[in-house]
């Protein structure tokens, strides 16, 4: 398991992630996350554990953190370009909140207009489920 601590630390930044692989998937929780440089931050991390464990599949659960809707300075179609050159790629992702699963739903609709295998829940289970299904 990889704990996400910057050093040094933004002033005034609280944001903190795990990375784990569990099973067939590697999970990355994110917590507490305010900017765009924070979640790109994450996604690299994220991006480079699931390349590292030759995984081709990534949950990404996102707890009291702030939406962001801007997906170019998110660093997000990099980030889905890396995860998605393994063939049997998919990416679930999670949000603890209504404005959460709002900014979710806007990442998954552009990554699916790029032809990827990106989906969002309202269930951890279920989102689980879908990742290890073949």
């Amino acid at each position: 398991m990889r704990d996400g601590a910057r050093s040094p630390p933004q002033p005034g930044s609280s944001m903190r992630f795990t990375i784990k692989r569990v099973g067939n998937y590697v999970r990355g929780d994110l917590y507490e996350r305010r900017t765009v440089d924070e979640t790109r931050e994450f996604l690299q991390a994220v991006a480079t554990e699931a390349l590292g464990a030759s995984v081709d599949r990534v949950l990404i659960s996102v707890h009291a953190s702030r939406p962001i809707f801007r997906v170019q300075r998110l660093g997000l179609p990099e980030f889905f370009e890396t995860i998605t050159s393994r063939p049997a790629h998919r990416v679930a992702m999670l949000a603890d909140s209504y404005e959460g699963r709002l900014a979710q739903q806007y990442v998954v609709t552009l990554a699916r207009q790029r032809g990827l295998n990106v989906r969002s829940f309202r269930s951890e289970g279920d989102a689980i489920a879908w990742l290890q299904a073949q």
